[in-house]
C-alpha cells in the first residue's frame, strides 16, 4: 500500500497529491493518505468520494490516515476548492502594520483595505491574532480601531500578544481585543483549518 503525507500542507495541496496518486494506481488498490487537520481530512475525504472511491478515517496521535480504495476509473475534476467543517473556520494573522513586502505607503494602504473587506468576506475568520508590530493596529491611536471593533462586535476574537505590548510599552494603550499569551496564540493556530498572513 503506498502513502503519501500531506501532513503540514496547506489547501488545496492534499486534494491534489491525492488525485494524482490515485491516477497512478489500478482499480482495488490502496493509498493511505496522511493528513495534520479535520479540514483536510474533509476535503480529501469529499474529493475521493465524488470520484467514486471509498474511503476510511483513522484518527492517529495527532494525524489523521484516510484509507482510499480505488474503484473505478476517475471522473473529470473541475476546480478544486477548500472547504472546512462545520465549525472550523480559518485564523488570521497580523505581525505588522503594512501588508506585503515594498513601499511602506502601500503597505498601510493594502492593510486598511485587507481589513476592511474582511467584513464582506463570505468565509470570515474565527480570530484575528495580533503579535510583534501588528499589535500597533490595535491601539487607541489606530486609524483601523472602527473597522477592528466593529469585526469583534460581529463575533471574532481578536487576541493581542502581551508579550509585545509590554516589550513596545503600550499594553494602557490597547484599543480592541484581549491581552493574550503565546500559550494560547499557538492553540489558535494549530487548531485553525487554515492560518492565513496577509
Amino acid at each position: 500500500m503506498r502513502e503519501i503525507d500531506c501532513r503540514g500542507l496547506p489547501c488545496p495541496q492534499p486534494v491534489i497529491n491525492t488525485k494524482n496518486a490515485l491516477e497512478d494506481l489500478d482499480v482495488g488498490e490502496v493509498i493511505a493518505v496522511l493528513v495534520d487537520n479535520e479540514a483536510a481530512v474533509g476535503n480529501v475525504r469529499r474529493f475521493a468520494e465524488s470520484q467514486g472511491h471509498s474511503v476510511e478515517v483513522e484518527e492517529l496521535e495527532g494525524y489523521w490516515r484516510l484509507l482510499v480504495t480505488k474503484k473505478g476509473a476517475s471522473q473529470p475534476v473541475g476546480t478544486i476548492t477548500c472547504a472546512y467543517p462545520e465549525g472550523v473556520r480559518p485564523v488570521v494573522v497580523i505581525d505588522r502594520e503594512v501588508m506585503g513586502q515594498g513601499d511602506e505607503k502601500l503597505g498601510r494602504i493594502l492593510m486598511r483595505a485587507f481589513l476592511k473587506t474582511l467584513k464582506e468576506a463570505s468565509v470570515k475568520p474565527e480570530k484575528l491574532i495580533f503579535y510583534n508590530k501588528g499589535v500597533f493596529l490595535t491601539l487607541e491611536d489606530s486609524e483601523l480601531l472602527p473597522d477592528l471593533k466593529s469585526l469583534e462586535q460581529s463575533g471574532i476574537t481578536i487576541l493581542v500578544c502581551g508579550t509585545c505590548l509590554d516589550f513596545y510599552q503600550v499594553k494602557d494603550k490597547l484599543g480592541v481585543g484581549q491581552v493574550s499569551n503565546m500559550y494560547d496564540i499557538m492553540e489558535s493556530m494549530l487548531r485553525a483549518g487554515l492560518v492565513v498572513k496577509p
